[in-house]
């Protein structure tokens, strides 16, 4: 599996340190950012990484994707990917009790925008 390469991971790291769930440090400028651990399961802590917007009234994901921290080698694993206004909802690996199921192409994919995406939040939110 695809990790976050080191600087994506450094700034991921320093989300985390913040504490909080929602990040807004752009003065409106840009949408905050909302980061939420969603699960633990055997040697993995998983986080949802979020924008949102509103359309008629409900939060959409602009986008969301979560991420997979293996706690031996702390490196993070981006896994899923959703935006709402476009409809695109994509899952790249599933853990179950029978083990990881993963479609190589598509998580790859999830981490080459995850590595960008991070940097977009670090120059938009003032971080490191």
């Amino acid at each position: 599996m695809k990790t976050l390469d080191r600087k994506a991971a450094e700034i991921f790291r320093a989300l985390l340190a913040l504490q909080t769930t929602k990040i807004d440090n752009s003065d409106g400028t840009y949408m905050p950012v909302y980061l939420e651990l969603i699960g633990r399961i055997d040697n993995y802590n998983f986080f949802s990484l979020a924008h949102y917007g509103q359309q008629n009234g409900d939060a959409m994901r602009d986008p969301e994707m979560l991420f997979a921290l293996h706690k031996e080698t702390q490196q993070f694993i981006p896994y899923y990917y959703r935006n709402d206004y476009c409809g695109i909802e994509q899952n790249s690996v599933k853990w179950s009790e029978d083990g990881i199921a993963l479609n190589p192409r598509l998580q790859a994919e999830h981490t080459t925008f995850a590595n960008q995406w991070l940097r977009n939040i670090a120059a938009q939110q003032g971080i490191l």
